[in-house]
């Protein structure tokens, strides 16, 4: 078995696995502008979306995907479809978290939209007449509830599990619809939330909000960045917020929900996201990742760690067509058997793939010569 990892290494590029061809108008595009006219909001929400390339590729059937909602979409929209491009795509063989669709939710009116309560004072104490619309998270859920996910996922291939990012002010919005509609998302992610907002309003809901049993399935990551300035001459309650949260979340924590947090040393508000955002994916990801070595040596092992990952997510997730056909096209140089074992699995998956029933055929035959 020591072949197996070089051997892929060197076989994957040659393979084409993963690999886009280049667009013949010269054009690059990662997503597209779509809309929702919104009665809650009473406006006309855009917004971004990205789907993976396996999406539209008709070589093989037709699947679903997780779905992650992206706030302050705009800003972040480019960092997120490149991370689950090279981490979930099979790019060099690498499959450590499901590919999924992006939405990204660009802002109209971001105090309004991605603040929990209404206030009048920023976190010094002074008037801030730029928080004069504050308080609008319950109207905003009520958009993504009953408007911009129901859009999605009639027009979209999407499976039951949805992750919401956010970060600053859309950090307290990810924890305020964890708090308040816990049953909507499966995961969420505040990198470096505005917990100071309204006097600590939704620090002081944390212990109530895990302290019973009821979050069994969903998962919560918060982000911290290095926040702390050399002049400060009073507290920073920004940073320290956060480290409460973090803190009431490690005792008080019964609920069942799986729990992550990150500080960043060498980040500032501004440069946190980008690395948080990998390392959330990765948190709620966890078990995902494929072993490709010992998926290659053993053909049952893909079953059972599939099988596993489903029991993660909450729903049935089954070993994507490509990869199982990537490993059987590798494992064809070593052993033709257990090649026509992976061949056979993605044709009993894919009953109604021609792709995955002709590689089956080829693949008797040729253990037949």
């Amino acid at each position: 078995m020591p072949r197996v990892v070089p051997l892929l290494a060197l076989l994957v590029p040659s393979l084409g696995v993963a690999q886009s061809p280049l667009p013949k108008d010269g054009s690059i595009a990662i997503g597209r502008v779509d809309s929702v006219k919104s009665v809650v909001l009473n406006e006309t929400r855009r917004f971004l979306v990205s789907v993976p390339a396996s999406y539209r590729d008709s070589s093989y059937l037709p699947r679903r995907y997780p779905v992650l909602y992206l706030l302050d979409g705009d800003a972040h929209f480019h960092s997120v479809t490149g991370l689950l491009q090279i981490m979930s795509a099979g790019i060099n063989a690498t499959y450590v978290m499901p590919e999924m669709i992006v939405v990204a939710i660009p802002n109209t009116d971001r105090s309004r939209d991605l603040t929990p309560t209404k206030v009048e004072r920023g976190f010094d104490g002074k008037p801030a007449p730029w928080l004069k619309n504050t308080g609008g998270n319950p109207a905003f859920f009520r958009f993504l509830q009953t408007e911009l996910i129901p859009k999605v996922e009639a027009e979209y291939r999407t499976a039951p599990y949805r992750v919401l990012v956010g970060h600053s002010f859309g950090g307290i919005t990810a924890i305020n619809a964890f708090y308040s509609i816990p049953e909507t998302f499966n995961a969420y992610v505040a990198i470096d939330p505005s917990l100071w907002y309204d006097d600590l309003v939704l620090l002081k809901r944390a212990k109530a909000a895990v302290g019973k049993p009821g979050l069994e399935g969903r998962a919560l990551f918060v982000a911290q960045a290095n926040t702390i300035n050399p002049d400060d001459t009073t507290a920073n309650v920004h940073h320290s917020a956060i480290q409460q949260f973090n803190g009431v979340l490690g005792a008080y924590n019964k609920s069942g929900l799986r729990y992550g947090y990150k500080y960043y040393p060498d980040d500032d508000h501004g440069s946190v996201p980008l690395i948080a955002e990998y390392d959330a994916l990765r948190f709620i990801f966890d078990g995902y990742r494929v072993p490709l070595a010992r998926a290659m040596a053993e053909p049952g092992f893909l079953v059972d760690h599939f099988a596993g990952v489903s029991r993660m997510l909450g729903y049935q997730v089954t070993p994507p067509e490509a990869m199982v056909e990537l490993i059987a096209q590798v494992t064809l140089s070593q052993d033709s058997t257990k090649a026509a074992a992976f061949y056979r699995m993605n044709a009993a998956n894919y009953p109604n793939s021609p792709k995955a029933w002709a590689r089956k055929a080829d693949s008797l035959a040729a253990g037949r010569r």
